[in-house]
């Protein structure tokens, strides 16, 4: 085995295997991150996978997204859709989606494109791996094999399609496949395949945790087997590069903490395995689990001539510590739960890993790809990772535009340099879980900072003991607590998901992309309408459900709103649940000043606020909650 490392002011990644240009056995591409820039890199490997060259560069420029997925010369990807397709020769394989719709289709056939799988689901990753008779086809989906429902975890389908364009599979049920396994280490997504000199398959995957092999022969499906420790929570590469080397030999490279892994391993043997027709389509559409839909009922930020819309701009991929490619959060959150904005925000510095320049210009296009001005709207977004308590905690960072930089935790490693930097950009921060990282108050700004997360997969970090739990106990941390020594911010939140049922045991619920939301009363479905809600505090959290709620002061200011009087503020709110509403309150600094119980699933309420802040929260038969901005009172002498 042998570690190409990173290096001081050096990273690396997008591992390429494919044939030598010389008497070596192998050509490994990387893309390297240094202080000049960014540069696609060759080196020869020799048999036992140990660099036989000095690195070559083939092209260098200030930024570049990715390598394209090509058996034979793998060259910089020039569209956000080069994650979408591979090619092995004359066989290309591509990911189509209309709507919620997704394909696979594969050319190279001799009577043309044929699809080889087709599904509702989110569809992504494919791989491919030509024979003389055909070629190999291996994508990960999220489709169950028992109910024909989406859900979470994602796992890698194997197709095999003739040279006559016949699509079958394996003919044995594939060893380990388990949708509902719990724990940290879940999934097996992003394939790459290698095929023995007799036709057995050995299929590459990555975990949660850990890169995995398994081989499929004429006996089936052998147990996957760990490529290396699990070296627990990290930011790992995404997928394993493989290449035959003869002899009954192969290399595998893949990106770890500490730089590109290869290793040289035995090729697959046992025999070509058994195959059958496969199914190819799966029809009609089935709802993901535990996704309520918005209450049928008139919106209450019509009156204000808004719309109440719902997101999740807090989560992450494979790009950082989650699972799944970059488009997936978007067609999750358009397609499979019906949410109006979304955004995909990974740790641009975490755990061995830091998002360069062209990773981040590729994420920002992947985010422009699916953003629909009116219908759909995506957010530019990165999470900040600072020091734990007393450090300045996590802050996810939210951009005006695409083309702004990242501020990274590595140049600017304190949380008020960080809020004024991305202000200066036309951006803000917002700090989350602060109960288990920290508030880092001494940053706090209400134009640097408008809005912070209060509830996500972790918790609610409202107050202490809080029903909904919390990881962390940094009691005087909490929001409430906060909210008490005189700042002032709206509230949000986000799932902070990684793709793992129940958040590998922390999260109370088992989807944990339904585990905060955030509600906004915007003037349109647009990223800048969306950001000026936000910014206006014209926002409220949910424990994640579209409960719709309002408030309102002294009969014509919304929630969010500084009131200065010289009488109490009347405060009005109106709420509409998903289910039936146990009770709708008024929360002030003092506590809960006013309370009433719902009917069904409306519910309203009234009071008078002296001064201070208060905020409406809602709870409902079912344990969901939402909880409104603060109206904030200053009494005048």
């Amino acid at each position: 085995m042998a570690l190409w490392t990173h290096g001081e002011g050096r990273y690396l990644r997008d591992p390429r295997l494919v044939a030598p240009g010389t008497s070596t056995v192998a050509d490994l591409h990387v893309l390297r991150w240094d202080e000049q820039g960014e540069a696609h890199v060759v080196v020869s490997l020799d048999a036992q996978g140990e660099l036989a060259s000095e690195p070559r560069e083939l092209l260098r420029a200030s930024a570049l997204p990715g390598l394209t997925h090509d058996a034979s010369s793998p060259r910089v990807a020039d569209a956000p859709s080069s994650e979408d397709e591979a090619r092995d020769g004359v066989w290309r394989v591509r990911i189509v989606r209309e709507g919620a719709r997704g394909r696979v289709v594969v050319e190279g056939a001799t009577r043309g494109p044929v699809i080889v799988w087709e599904a509702s689901a989110i569809v992504a990753a494919p791989a491919i791996a030509a024979t003389h008779d055909g070629a190999w086809i291996a994508f990960h989906h999220d489709l169950r094999e028992d109910d024909g429902a989406p859900d979470v975890v994602k796992w890698i389908a194997l197709r095999f399609v003739t040279r006559d364009g016949d699509v079958l599979e394996p003919a044995a049920p594939m060893r380990e496949r388990d949708r509902d396994r719990e724990g940290e280490e879940q999934g097996f997504e992003l394939p790459s395949i290698l095929v023995g000199h007799d036709g057995a398959i050995a299929l590459f995957g990555r975990g949660s945790h850990c890169f995995y092999r398994q081989d499929l022969d004429a006996q089936g499906w052998s147990a996957r087997v760990a490529l290396g420790a699990d070296e627990g929570w990290g930011c790992r590469g995404r997928r394993v590069a493989v290449r035959a080397i003869g002899d009954g030999r192969a290399l595998t490279a893949r990106r770890e903490k500490q730089g590109i892994v290869i290793e040289a391993i035995d090729a697959p043997r046992g025999g070509r395995p058994a195959l059958v027709p496969a199914r190819v389509v799966h029809e009609g559409s089935r709802p993901r689990r535990d996704a309520p839909r918005r209450p049928d009922a008139p919106d209450p930020a019509a009156r204000w001539s808004r719309a109440t819309l719902f997101g999740d701009i807090h989560q992450h991929s494979a790009h950082s510590d989650g699972c799944g490619v970059a488009d997936e959060p978007y067609l999750r959150a358009r397609y499979g739960y019906g949410d109006d904005f979304v955004a995909l925000t990974d740790h641009e510095s975490f755990l061995g890993k830091r998002i360069g320049p062209g990773e981040w210009g590729y994420l920002q296009s992947v985010a422009d790809r699916h953003d629909d001005p009116g219908s759909f709207a995506t957010l530019i977004a990165y999470e900040w990772t600072g020091r734990r308590f007393p450090g300045p905690g996590h802050k996810v960072v939210y951009l005006p535009r695409t083309g702004l930089p990242i501020v990274s935790r590595d140049v600017v490693p304190e949380g008020k340099a960080l809020v004024d930097a991305v202000k200066a950009l036309g951006g803000f921060a917002v700090p989350h879980h602060v109960g288990w990282t920290g508030a880092d108050e001494g940053a706090h700004d209400p134009e640097g900072q408008p809005v912070w997360e209060i509830c996500s997969c972790h918790g609610c970090y409202l107050t202490a003991d809080h029903p909904l739990g919390g990881r962390g106990d940094l009691r005087d941390q909490m929001v409430e607590e906060v909210l008490r020594r005189g700042h002032r911010f709206g509230f949000i939140a986000c799932s902070d998901g990684h793709g793992l049922l129940w958040h590998h045991g922390v999260a109370r619920k088992r989807d944990p992309f339904r585990t905060g939301l955030t509600a906004v009363q915007a003037k349109a479905r647009t990223r800048e309408a969306i950001l000026d809600a936000m910014r206006e505090r014209r926002c409220y959290a949910t424990s994640g459900v579209p409960i719709l709620l309002d408030v309102i002061a002294n009969g014509s200011l919304p929630m969010g709103s500084e009131v200065r009087a010289s009488a109490p503020v009347r405060i009005e709110a109106e709420a509409i649940g998903t289910s039936s509403i146990r009770e709708l309150s008024i929360v002030s600094a003092s506590g809960v000043i006013a309370t009433s119980r719902g009917e069904n699933e409306r519910a309203g309420v009234e009071c008078e606020l002296e001064s201070g802040w208060a905020y409406a929260k809602v709870v409902q038969d079912d344990g969901e909650m939402a909880w409104s901005s603060p109206i904030f009172v200053d009494r005048d002498p």
